[in-house]
């Protein structure tokens, strides 16, 4: 019996070749907008997430209060990620909840030499040598327990320790810093060890890490000044830290350290510190969930004026059928069969469509990682995860699709049906304009949402050009 309503399905799409490929295609070309915006979302809902600490990372912010030397305080209490150096280990000390403080400042460039060329390096960080028992960046080389204990260490990632060494091993090898008199990262770098490249959905990247213990080096005064903000501080915590009880314990902490207090500090949590943050100065780059809602919302949009758009064709084609149910079910043919062969029909020109959604996304993706700047692909996508909701979608599609020929055609009459389908004319009629007027109120809606989402960009660039 299957098989039978395989092969009547295939006869049917080659048989209306132009109504198959306008079906696939259309229902396939909205699939794959819809995919690519969902991949989008998923990459941006799983920054840090590679972080086996993940729900035990926090980070602190630094908020300024008005005083007789900066009035223009007042009423504004910005926060930053920057904080200043004691901060660390005083955290350490007075709270036992509190496991390893890492710290870290970053430079925005230094100048590298190895003897006969010299490099601008960005992306560089002093970082604490706490790092790798917090973060899990993976050390290929070296060992991570020593890697940035000593002074003038440096830990590269793989790309730029091949960009700077080729295949030889880096391990010991020698760079020189900036020769700039006064300037922290002046001196000779030994590499300690190599890590894996910092992984695209990372809230902060680099290219090197030196040492925390290279800038005490040249500014050990920094180190015990609470008004010098140039740090940031990252903490984890144990397992029975409790963020609520932690943050009314802060006051007594900084009350403690400030006869006149000129700041405020509190936590983030890693879940909040790329797309949750409203703090300034941060490490890298951040998101937005506000976007994350709009986008989601477009792209279900999408996908529903597509399903429409095919239920549409679909219940207009079956018009062309109903002698055909009339005649099968003068012969014999159980509704029950009826229901099933539409359903099924409806599902495989569905599947095909899904085929084809992959094929456009294989080919727009490169597309998508230029206008985003991400490296998204079908690797990260396809995975176990995503096909149960995948084939979800290929099924409900097929079964709304395929609801009126299989419920309401195969439920008339033999009789009624082969002498004229009037009633089913008129029930199909109504449907589709309903469906058409549903689909144009979603196409004006969204139209509509995305102008209003670029002007506000353009609105917010140009605010942020006159600064």
């Amino acid at each position: 019996m299957l098989k039978n309503y395989l092969k009547i399905a295939w006869r049917n799409l080659l048989k209306k070749k132009a109504y198959s490929f306008i079906n696939i295609f259309g229902l396939g070309l909205g699939m794959t907008c819809c995919f690519l915006i969902f991949m989008y979302v998923q990459d941006e809902l799983s920054v840090d997430s590679y972080h086996e600490k993940k729900d035990r990372i926090y980070r602190l912010t630094h908020g300024t209060l008005p005083s007789k030397e900066q009035p223009e305080n007042a009423g504004t209490n910005p926060f930053w990620v920057w904080h200043n150096a004691p901060v660390g280990p005083a955290l350490k000390s007075y709270f036992p909840e509190i496991d390893k403080v890492v710290q870290f400042s970053g430079s925005s460039d230094i100048l590298l030499t190895d003897g006969e060329s010299s490099y601008q390096e960005n992306g560089v960080f002093f970082m604490d040598s706490t790092a790798f028992e917090v973060f899990s960046w993976k050390v290929v080389r070296g060992d991570p327990k020593t890697a940035l204990t000593a002074p003038y260490s440096m830990v590269m990632t793989e790309s730029t320790a091949k960009r700077y060494f080729g295949n030889e091993d880096p391990i010991g090898k020698i760079l020189q810093g900036s020769d700039s008199p006064g300037r922290s990262d002046a001196g000779n770098y030994t590499v300690t060890a190599v890590i894996e490249d910092i992984p695209a959905n990372s809230h902060f990247k680099f290219n090197m890490l030196l040492s925390l213990s290279t800038f005490r080096q040249y500014w050990p005064e920094v180190f015990d000044s609470w008004g010098y903000v140039d740090f940031y501080t990252y903490f984890l915590v144990n397992e029975n830290f409790n963020l609520a009880s932690f943050s009314q314990k802060l006051p007594d902490f900084l009350a403690a350290r400030q006869d006149n207090p000129l700041y405020t500090v509190d936590v983030e949590p890693m879940k909040d510190f790329y797309l949750r943050t409203d703090a300034d100065r941060q490490p890298g780059e951040t998101g937005s969930l506000s976007n994350i809602y709009v986008f989601s919302v477009i792209g279900i949009f999408i996908l529903v004026i597509a399903m429409i758009n095919f239920m549409n064709l679909s219940t207009a084609r079956s018009m062309e059928r109903a002698r055909e149910v009339g005649i099968r079910k003068s012969v014999g043919a159980d509704r029950k069969h009826l229901i099933f062969q539409f359903l099924g029909e409806s599902i495989i020109i569905v599947f095909f469509a899904m085929l084809a959604s992959i094929v456009m996304l294989s080919v727009a993706l490169p597309l998508m990682n230029s206008l985003t700047g991400k490296e998204l692909g079908l690797g990260s996508f396809v995975n176990w995860q995503t096909v149960p909701a995948m084939i979800g979608v290929l099924l409900v599609i097929g079964l709304l699709a395929g609801s009126y020929p299989a419920f309401v055609l195969s439920g008339f009459r033999p009789v009624q049906i082969l002498k004229g389908i009037s009633v089913a004319n008129n029930t199909g009629i109504s449907l589709r304009k309903g469906l058409v007027i549903f689909q144009f109120s979603l196409s004006i809606i969204l139209i509509a949402g995305t102008f209003i989402v670029y002007t506000q960009m353009n609105h917010l660039l140009d605010k942020e050009r006159r600064r």
